[in-house]
Order: structure tokens, then sequence, then C-alpha cells
């Protein structure tokens, strides 16, 4: 074992966190300081560039990486078996898959907002839906919770790992701030930091009661997405109405166990 594995081995989330901010970042430093040059190779630097889906893959990518370095095949098989975990009670997929977007028509009805996407037919829709699981939630969330969230959990309580995730996941997203024509270019880094650390409770909270399923973390994640993209609600608003799930499943939950430590 080199001194490298050495290390990796005794700070697996440390070397996770690292390994996402390297690629993620390192690919928007170019995107940022050579934008003409990053232009004519790549395109425009939408969320159907290739460049940006490759970075927002930073999270996937590091964790296989990771997880083969560590583990092996074997390893990597049950990494990547929490992404097809799909056997917990259907009010799981119910609050996820009809209660997130229920939220989300909701608060986008009460600002009188219209949806983001124009798209005239089924080929568009079906694309831009396909664009937006790809360009986030399957990108991210085998990373951030396949491997990251578990390994916070042996170490620190329930409430404090989705804190730590969810401020790291949020600060991940800095540089997307800085790029026209990305989602967030156009939202408040404060506002979008807090909805991160909501987010982060409510998929933590579904986390745990589907057995660690990656699936319904990135149901839930693109169901949010979904609902900025597809129904137009407000980021401001709608992380307003995301606050009160958070805050009940947190003073409701008795039996989850947010603050016991391992």
């Amino acid at each position: 074992m080199t001194k490298l594995t050495h290390w990796i081995k005794g700070h697996q989330v440390t070397a996770f966190f690292i390994l996402t901010f390297a690629i993620t970042w390192g690919i928007a430093a170019f995107a940022i300081l050579l934008p003409a040059q990053i232009r004519a190779i790549f395109g425009e630097l939408t969320t159907f560039n290739p460049l940006f889906i490759l970075a927002v893959a930073a999270p996937t990518i590091s964790a296989t990486i990771l997880t083969l370095v560590l583990e092996g095949w074997s390893g990597l098989g049950t990494l990547y078996a929490r992404l097809i975990r799909w056997r917990f009670g259907v009010q799981w997929y119910a609050l996820v898959l009809v209660g997130i977007p229920f939220l989300g028509w909701l608060t986008s009805q009460a600002a009188g907002a219209e949806p983001k996407y124009g798209l005239s037919t089924p080929a568009l829709i079906f694309s831009a839906l396909l664009n937006l699981l790809i360009s986030g939630p399957l990108g991210e969330e085998l990373g951030w919770r396949g491997y990251a969230l578990p390994r916070l959990l042996k170490q620190f309580s329930a409430f404090v790992a989705s804190l730590i995730l969810g401020a790291i996941w949020g600060v991940w997203h800095l540089p997307s701030f800085f790029v026209s024509g990305l989602p967030q270019s156009s939202t408040s880094l404060a506002v979008f930091l807090f909805g991160a650390l909501c987010t982060s409770i409510l998929v933590m909270w579904i986390f745990q009661h589907t057995g660690g399923s990656v699936l319904s973390t990135v149901s839930l994640h693109y169901m949010v997405n979904f609902s900025f993209a597809f129904l137009g609600a407000p980021f401001p608003a709608f992380t307003l109405v995301m606050l009160v799930p958070t805050i009940l499943v947190v003073l409701l939950d008795k039996r989850f166990g947010w603050f016991q430590k391992p």
C-alpha cells in the first residue's frame, strides 16, 4: 500500500471532497478564466454541454475512483447497488414523486410564475427531462449520498452530518454562480446555501428511511430541480416552502434519532 493510498484509507471523506472539488472547480476555472477558448472548443456552456455534465458528475467520478482503489470491484458493485435499491415503502415514492412537485406547483401558483422551459414537442420535453436528470441528480447523488454520507454517519449524528454535507454541497456549486447561462447565475448565493441545507436534511431523512437507497435521493433531488425548471417555482419562495417539511421531519420524527451520536 502506497503512502497516498494509506492516507486516503484513513481520510476517505476528506479525499472524496478534495477530488470532487478538484474536478469540478478545475473545469470551472477554465470556463471562467478562458471563456472564449472554452466556447470555441466545447460550445456555449449550458446544462446540455458535455463539459458541464462532466463537472457535475465529479461526485460520482470521485466516489467510483476511491471505491475502486480502496475496495476493488466488489466494493464498487456495493456502491452502485445503492443506486438501484428500489425496494422501499410506496409512501416514500409518493412523498418524493408527488409531494415535492405538488409543493413546487403550489409555490409557482402562489408566485404567479411561469415554467422556465418553453417546450412544444414530446421529443423536446423528453430531452429536457433527461438532461435535468443527468446534469445534477444522477451525476451527484451516488457521490454525496452513496459514498460520503454513510461515512459521515460513522462520525456524526444524522443532523450534524446533514449540515456538514449540505454546506459542502452548496459551496461546491459556487463556480456556477459566475458562469452566465447556468441556473445558479441568477440566484442569490445565500438563499441557495440555505436551500442546500434544507434539502440535505430532507435527503438524509429519506435516505435513512429507504435503507440507504441512492435511488430515493436521486428522485428527491430530481423533483426539487423539476419544480424549478418545469413548474417555474421561484428559488427563494420554494426554499421557504421546503423549510416547513424540513422543520417538521426534525421535530416530529422523534424515533429517527436526529441528534444521536454513532
